[in-house]
């Protein structure tokens, strides 16, 4: 299974913000965005999520157009984290990550060993029964997270958006995300993400795109796309590339 887009740009106003996008997200494999500011990673993700409607091109989910898929259908197979959770109500953290299951029919019973299966894995037990609203910006993205996970973690043919979801965790909580979400692509589900760590991407991705001012500027394996001229085209900065031959680490100094 696969999620795609052929050819899709998007328009505000006069602005072009994608232009003639074509990108394949296939199940088992992590599939990295990574450019600077304003490149167009939130809106292609959002193309993906359908949050947004291209001015051409189309989004399929396998072979049908994901318009044409009921939002109930959709939510059972793709989801998605934005930047930003506006969430403010004072629900205790398990109960956040409950709303994840919503769309599933699978019962409250495998529910709740589902939401108890990712509250573990994501060393989130000690915080289960805080106030959501009192926790860091770090800790609730922990919990958003988990609710992204517990929505599809039993599911086939699933695909996970994320945008910009390491940003306000710290080292360890970054590694342990990219350790679950490669769990998650060895049992089959696709994972496409925006960020700006290209140490990380570089280190965790099965594939990248570089983006920039809407286009495609580069794609492929990491060391395909993280090379010193196309990180020089992407973010007009100048760096320095290492490369440990023993376990194929791409290191990237500026």
């Amino acid at each position: 299974m696969n999620i795609h887009c052929e050819a899709c740009s998007y328009s505000v106003g006069n602005k072009l913000i994608l232009n003639k996008v074509s990108l394949r997200v296939s199940s088992g494999e992590i599939l990295s965005l990574v450019g600077a500011n304003g490149a167009g990673k939130t809106s292609l993700i959002k193309l993906f999520a359908g949050e947004l409607q291209g001015t051409s091109g189309q989004v399929k989910f396998g072979d049908r157009a994901l318009s044409k898929i009921g939002l109930d259908m959709r939510a059972r197979h793709i989801a998605f984290l934005p930047q930003k959770s506006g969430l403010e109500f004072p629900f205790r953290v398990r109960e956040v990550i409950e709303m994840g299951r919503y769309p599933q029919l699978t019962g409250k019973v495998f529910d709740q060993k589902i939401i108890s299966e990712v509250i573990s894995e994501f060393d989130l037990v000690h915080l289960e029964d805080r106030i959501y609203t009192s926790l860091s910006g770090g800790e609730k993205q922990r919990v958003q997270i988990a609710r992204i996970l517990a929505q599809l973690w039993d599911t086939e043919d699933a695909f996970y958006l994320f945008d910009e979801p390491t940003a306000p965790l710290d080292l360890a909580h970054q590694l342990a995300f990219f350790k679950l979400i490669g769990t998650l692509a060895k049992r089959g589900a696709g994972i496409l993400l925006a960020i700006h760590d290209l140490n990380l991407a570089a280190r965790f991705s099965d594939r990248m795109i570089l983006l920039k001012q809407g286009e495609v500027i580069a794609e492929g394996a990491p060391e395909e796309v993280i090379t010193k001229e196309k990180i020089q085209m992407g973010f007009d900065v100048n760096v320095q590339i290492h490369r440990r031959a023993e376990d194929s680490v791409i290191q990237i100094s500026y």
